[in-house]
C-alpha cells in the first residue's frame, strides 16, 4: 500500500478526464476559465459506512488519498460531479477492484448518486470493455452526503479479462463514457 500514492498520482494523470487545453477561450468563456482556476482545494471525505465502522481520515487509505488530492487540488469538473479512476487494487482471495474518486464540485452537497460507467480499450476493429454500462450506486446510506469540494472513494469489481485489458490501456486507446447520471442536491 505504501507505493499506492505514487501509483495513484500516475493513474490520475493517465485515466482522468481529458480536456483540450489548446483551445482558446472565446468571449464570455473567460469568466468560466477564471472560475475554474480559482476552484477551491479538494478535501477527502470518509464514506458514511466507513464512518459508522469507526474509520476516520487518519486511516492509511484515507491518508494516501488525502495526499493525492493535496497534490492535485484542482481535480474534478468545475460546478459538477465527476468520477476519476485512480488505481487497480488486488484484494484478498484473488478479488480485484478498480478504485475511483467521486468528486463534488457543486455548491451544495449531493446524495443518492447513480450512473452507468463504461471503460474500454479500442482495438483495430472493436472495443473491448473493462466495464460496460456498469451501474454505480452511491446511495446516501453508503456514501452519505458528499459535501462541496470533497471527494469520496469507491470501488468496482474487475474481472480477470478486465484486468488484462487495463494493462493494455493507454491514453490513446481508452474509451470512457458516463451515462444516465442522477443525483439529489442537499437542501
Amino acid at each position: 500500500m505504501k507505493k499506492l500514492l505514487g501509483i495513484l498520482f500516475a493513474a490520475i494523470l493517465l485515466v482522468g478526464c481529458n480536456a483540450d487545453n489548446d483551445q482558446k477561450p472565446q468571449t464570455g468563456e473567460k469568466e468560466n476559465v477564471k472560475k475554474e482556476i480559482e476552484q477551491q482545494a479538494l478535501s477527502m471525505q470518509v464514506l458514511k459506512v466507513d464512518e459508522e465502522n469507526g474509520v476516520t481520515l487518519e486511516e492509511e487509505m484515507y491518508q494516501q488519498l488525502s495526499g493525492l488530492v493535496e497534490v492535485n487540488p484542482d481535480i474534478g469538473v468545475a460546478e459538477d460531479f465527476s468520477i476519476h479512476a485512480i488505481d487497480f487494487v488486488e484484494k484478498s482471495a484473488g478479488e480485484s477492484v478498480m478504485l475511483f474518486l467521486g468528486i463534488n464540485r457543486l455548491e451544495k452537497g449531493i446524495k443518492n448518486i447513480t450512473l452507468e460507467y463504461t471503460l474500454g480499450v479500442e482495438t483495430e476493429d472493436t472495443i473491448k470493455y473493462v466495464f460496460k454500462s456498469e451501474k454505480v450506486d452511491l446511495s446516501e446510506s453508503f456514501a452519505g452526503v458528499i459535501q462541496p469540494n470533497h471527494a469520496i472513494p469507491f470501488t468496482l469489481p474487475v474481472t480477470p479479462e478486465g484486468k488484462e485489458l487495463l494493462q493494455l490501456m493507454t491514453e490513446e486507446n481508452k474509451t470512457v463514457k458516463i451515462e444516465n447520471a442522477k443525483f439529489e442536491l442537499e437542501k
